[in-house]
């Protein structure tokens, strides 16, 4: 489903004259949004090199969303101001050049690395290209149109129909959430 779709589906939820340009910026914020409650999990291979420590990974990746790294047999912890020994297997993740620093770094090459984390919105909707589509799963794509159906009717002073789509959405996040962190299954 991509954004113009989404926009038209929302804007028979809630006939409206609100501007595309403000519809753009609330799917932008429910983007971010979705991410921000369901957690999709992702995995990268890291291949170490002794006395290497440093490694630079995706923009994807974000130090808050790193929730498991390995070297080998090691497990490396984030290193936080209160650890009670800073030098023993731990990491730092630097957001803005996306590098990663192994503290120490691995004792071998070889070893099989793992990298954990939660998927982040990359994309950043425009009014000038509505054929892009949203990064969540297909699956989740409907809620973006109930979400914005929420958006409209709060900026149309509707706050009954605002409060009733947003928890629909919500519900549906809830549920996605719980699915991936393994709460629920389908069937």
């Amino acid at each position: 489903m991509n954004i113009q779709t989404i926009i038209d589906e929302s804007d028979i939820l809630v006939p409206n004259e609100v501007p595309i340009s403000d519809k753009v910026m609330w799917l932008n914020a429910l983007n971010q949004d979705f991410f921000n409650v369901v957690k999709i999990p992702r995995v990268i291979s890291l291949n170490p090199l002794v006395d290497q420590a440093t490694y630079t990974l995706s923009a994807e990746v974000r130090l808050k969303n790193i929730d498991l790294l390995t070297v080998g047999l090691i497990k490396y912890k984030e290193l936080l101001p209160t650890a009670p020994n800073p030098l023993q297997n731990t990491y730092t993740f630097d957001d803005s050049t996306h590098t990663l620093t192994l503290r120490p770094a691995p004792y071998s090459s070889g070893l099989q690395g793992v990298l954990r984390y939660s998927r982040i919105a990359t994309t950043n909707f425009t009014a000038s290209n509505l054929s892009a589509v949203p990064e969540a799963p297909e699956e989740y794509h409907f809620s973006y149109c109930i979400g914005l159906a929420s958006y409209i009717a709060n900026a149309m002073d509707d706050m009954n129909k605002g409060s009733f789509y947003e928890a629909q959405y919500l519900k549906v996040w809830d549920t996605a959430a719980r699915q991936y962190a393994g709460v629920e299954t389908n069937g």
